[in-house]
């Protein structure tokens, strides 16, 4: 079995420990009704996030650039996971902006072909981005309401910020 093979194959096994998350939460947690097709797509989700952080990760030795696209990764699949789930559950299909900060990401990143220079001013650009959509999204919520959803934004800007950090750490220690 060649590395490649290897590599899917701990990325399928990850990818399926961790849909047994949802799905012992769908026998447990009253109103957590998924079809059959929502556990494919989560599945899918999973793998495709770890294969990517397999194969990227590796074309680098540097602690930071390895944690960079951790963060980056894990970053973008909570986000896009939250903004998907709460347009369905809102019925606000405004808040689909946010996913033009994963679509600054994507295009970044392969603009940057996957350098660690570009890549830092890739995830700087999605925190600004996000940043700047969160100003502009009018929210008419209740004021501690409001105060938390400052707070997931805040949380998303860190972490976007955050492995731009690391990028650059990466990018200045030589591993471009």
């Amino acid at each position: 079995m060649n590395e490649l093979a290897k590599t899917m194959l701990r990325v399928a096994l990850v990818a399926l420990g961790l849909l047994m998350v949802p799905a012992v939460a769908s026998r447990l947690v009253e109103g957590w009704n998924w079809p059959a097709g929502a556990f494919v797509l989560v599945y899918v989700l999973f793998f495709a996030t770890g294969l990517v952080y397999a194969l990227v990760a590796r074309r680098m030795d540097a602690w930071s650039y390895k944690l960079g696209v951790g963060v980056a990764l894990a970053a973008a699949f909570a986000f896009g996971w939250s903004t998907m789930v709460q347009t369905a559950d809102s019925g606000h299909p405004e808040r689909l902006w946010y996913l033009s900060v994963l679509v600054v990401g994507i295009v970044g990143a392969l603009l940057a072909r996957l350098k660690p220079r570009g890549l830092a001013r890739t995830l700087f650009a999605m925190a600004v981005t996000l940043a700047l959509i969160a100003l502009m999204l009018p929210s008419g919520a209740p004021p501690d309401f409001a105060r938390r959803i400052a707070l997931g934004h805040g949380v998303f800007v860190a972490l976007f910020a955050a492995s731009g950090l690391l990028f650059r750490h990466a990018s200045l220690a030589g591993s471009d």
